[in-house]
């Protein structure tokens, strides 16, 4: 059923999180002022608000006035060497500081999507829960904790989430590159790879997040985000295949040879990537009375039958691998 209509001030409403978020807010009856670099057109009865970029001293003040909630999605979110570490603080702690002061003064609640890079590298050995110390491995990782810390010292009305990879029609980055790798003619060698990892349905991001807006119990507390149970990257892969109507999941090239290959190559931490396990507990979330509506392997099915055909462009294995999460 539509919510009593509220209104919110959603950031990063042209990203992937965005486009999904917004209307899916709007049909369960808010407001929702979008704010964009520039000018978009995101459906009937959106409001687009132009701010410009994060880089510069927006006047949030003006922007958050008379708003029930923030939900902050923007970020620089392209994990790479290439962008120094203070271009990643500017945006994702800087940028992020300013916006909440501005919420917190105006009276509205701040729910700020971090990333689960916040807690953690690429894999971890044990299962992963909000009380565990974070130790985040990359620069975009570090600035999304500082500015959840600097969140929770300054703001008195917030939710923080980290959610894992995610995935859904339209997904770019990492995981529009493992769709287009498992829906190659030729499987991926990826068919003897039992490591587990815990990804995100879009759909149960846009449920989370207007959880935790209407959650009084949500009110200042971090969550770990991903769907319930995690998957082996074999079925990952089987799955996506499954629902683009290509036959068998991926080859089965041993884990062990794997990894031997390319740390000879050089790519050690490519395996790091690929080869170990990340899996995260939802049981807080859980316990505050949320409810998953999709599971890891139908959610996979239906990006594969949404991904097949022209609206993939074949790429070499190579290419595809070396972009994997």
């Amino acid at each position: 059923m539509p919510v009593a209509s509220k209104t919110l001030l959603v950031t990063g409403a042209t990203g992937f999180f965005g486009r999904h978020l917004i209307p899916y807010l709007a049909a369960r009856g808010y407001r929702v002022l979008a704010a964009t670099r520039r000018d978009a057109v995101l459906g009937e009865g959106i409001n687009v608000i132009i701010v410009g970029d994060l880089s510069q001293n927006i006047d949030w003040a003006r922007h958050v006035e008379g708003v029930d909630a923030v939900v902050h999605l923007a970020a620089l979110a392209h994990v790479t060497s290439v962008i120094p570490e203070p271009e990643y603080d500017k945006i994702n702690r800087q940028a992020t500081i300013r916006l909440a002061k501005a919420a917190k003064a105006a009276g509205a609640r701040f729910v700020f999507m971090s990333s689960i890079a916040a807690q953690s590298g690429p894999s971890a050995e044990h299962i992963l829960t909000e009380e565990n110390l974070p130790s985040p491995t990359t620069a975009y990782g570090r600035a999304k904790l500082r500015a959840e810390q600097e969140i929770a010292a300054s703001n008195n009305h917030y939710v923080i989430l980290r959610p894992t990879l995610t995935y859904g029609t339209g997904v770019i980055g990492n995981m529009n590159r493992i769709v287009r790798l498992a829906t190659l003619r030729i499987p991926p060698p990826f068919g003897s790879m039992r490591n587990q990892r815990s990804l995100l349905a879009i759909e149960n991001m846009c449920d989370a997040v207007d959880f935790v807006l209407t959650s009084d119990a949500a009110r200042n507390q971090i969550f770990l985000l991903s769907d319930p149970e995690p998957i082996s990257v074999a079925e990952m892969v089987a799955f996506i295949r499954l629902g683009a109507g290509l036959g068998g999941g991926g080859i089965p090239v041993p884990p062990a040879l794997m990894s031997t290959m390319l740390t000879l190559l050089g790519r050690r931490e490519l395996w790091d990537k690929i080869g170990g396990n990340l899996i995260t507990s939802v049981t807080k979330l859980g316990r505050m009375g949320f409810q998953w509506k999709i599971n890891t392997p139908e959610g996979l099915r239906a990006l594969g039958a949404a991904s097949t055909g022209a609206a993939l462009k074949a790429r070499p294995v190579k290419a595809a691998i070396s972009a994997y999460p």
